[in-house]
């Protein structure tokens, strides 16, 4: 075949040993696959120049960027657990004290949560200083140093009336979170990447496939949040040695694919 050029990237897909899809981007940034192999010297005699070369451990080199997160990607990378269910978030609120109305959380309402059952803190709050002074909760008639909360309502003695507070609180909601433990292992898994090029001499496109079929993942898994700057993670595979499987009965490690 005609020498190629690579550059661009296309999908990339990453499976379970058994087959089962894991992971599918069609947003990815960068895909680097470089293939190393090493020599140690053998010198003897009065040569210059080495009798034998002893070849080494292969020092192949793998790895992808990323612009988005997923939980299949905390997995994959860092062997993070994923868990559906249940989850809370924490909130800070700051207000004024009505005399008539309290101060009504805003939370649940804003994202459609339930408040966490005796998650709620109330401060007073100096508007000259910022010095922030805790209220205790209490079931019924506040005073001056309490507060009661009832249906995301709160209110205080009428000491308290158009004073400022900060409310902190937690609330509930169905969703996902990816959970890190220090004892974290990423799976084993299979990684493709389907991408397309041009042959210079024809013009045409050239389809093309990056396979390594049993990787470990690693690098890092970067969410950072910073003003107007996006965040990218590293995938960084460790290419392991595969089995004998259907698709794969000679046991390479890696194969690249031309259709031309």
């Amino acid at each position: 075949m005609n020498p190629i050029v690579f550059d661009g990237v296309g999908t990339m897909e990453i499976t379970e040993l058994d087959g089962t899809l894991k992971l599918i981007d069609d947003k990815i940034t960068k895909v680097n696959f470089q293939a190393q192999l090493d020599w140690q010297k053998v010198m003897g005699g009065d040569s210059g120049y080495a009798f034998h070369y002893t070849a080494q451990d292969l020092q192949d080199k793998v790895s992808i960027e990323l612009p988005r997160f997923s939980t299949a990607l905390a997995e994959i990378s860092q062997g993070a657990d994923t868990i559906n269910g249940t989850v809370e978030f924490n909130e800070t609120e700051e207000g004024i004290l009505s005399p008539t109305n309290g101060y009504s959380i805003k939370a649940t309402t804003k994202f459609g949560g339930t408040l966490v059952d005796k998650s709620d803190s109330v401060y007073l709050k100096d508007p000259s200083t910022g010095e922030l002074k805790k209220l205790e909760r209490v079931a019924a008639t506040p005073t001056a140093t309490q507060y009661m909360i009832a249906n995301g309502k709160i209110t205080s003695n009428a000491s308290n009336d158009n004073k400022n507070i900060v409310v902190r609180l937690k609330w509930s909601t169905t969703g996902t979170k990816s959970a890190l433990s220090g004892k974290r292992r990423p799976k084993p898994f299979k990684f493709t990447h389907r991408f397309e090029l041009v042959d210079d001499r024809s013009g045409k496109p050239v389809q093309c496939q990056l396979t390594i079929h049993k990787a470990l993942g690693g690098g890092t898994l970067d969410v950072s949040q910073e003003r107007k700057k996006p965040s990218t993670s590293t995938l960084a595979l460790e290419i392991m040695e595969p089995d004998i499987t259907p698709d794969n009965p000679n046991g390479y490690a890696a194969e690249l694919i031309f259709g031309i």
